[in-house]
């Protein structure tokens, strides 16, 4: 919302929730957009802070929203933008596949094929691959169960074998979280 803001002349409203509680602030944007640049004041709280952008620059949005941000908590007395957001990076979970059943599923998406997979539950997943070999991907139909089979179908095409690799194994492991039973509630 802000890059379309940023975008247009005028003034803006908006209201900012906290993330750790119920507190509310709200901001009024003023945004004056010319040729080569564009003011933006936000008011916050009785006080105006100002700053500037150069059009046609990418990600001029993303440094708003740390400005704004910088301001809503205390960390800005000028108009200086904020220092950019440091993402935290969450760790991947460990795959419940195994070496040995990853190095098959790019074996079958090489060559294409049928392989039952023993992932630990009552029924083992199904996989089924079928190589196009005139345009580069690959037809899958996965299943796990016996009477009420949960079933995904899905086709790739104009694409790389590790690529193709990659997505299947994905979609196995979705599929073994989705067919994973869940504990009981207690009463």
């Amino acid at each position: 919302m802000l890059s379309a803001q940023l975008e247009l002349n005028g003034t803006f409203r908006h209201t900012c929730r906290s993330a750790y509680g119920q507190q509310q602030i709200e901001l009024v944007m003023k945004v004056e957009r010319d040729l080569e640049k564009t003011n933006v004041t936000i008011t916050m709280g009785g006080e105006k802070h100002s700053i500037s952008f150069i059009n046609r620059v990418l990600h001029n949005d993303r440094l708003l929203a740390d400005y704004i941000d910088a301001i809503a908590n205390g960390r800005v007395d000028s108009a200086a933008p904020a220092n950019p957001r440091v993402l935290q990076h969450t760790p991947e979970p460990e795959s419940p596949l195994g070496t040995e059943q990853q190095e098959s599923i790019r074996g079958l998406v090489r060559r294409g094929g049928f392989l039952e997979l023993e992932v630990g539950l009552e029924h083992p997943i199904r996989v089924m691959v079928h190589r196009t070999f005139n345009t580069p991907g690959i037809c899958t139909i996965l299943s796990i169960g016996a009477r009420k089979p949960r079933t995904v179908c899905w086709t790739i095409r104009n694409e790389t074998d590790s690529y193709c690799a990659k997505r299947l194994q994905e979609s196995v492991e979705h599929l073994v979280t989705v067919a994973t039973p869940k504990p009981a509630r207690a009463a």
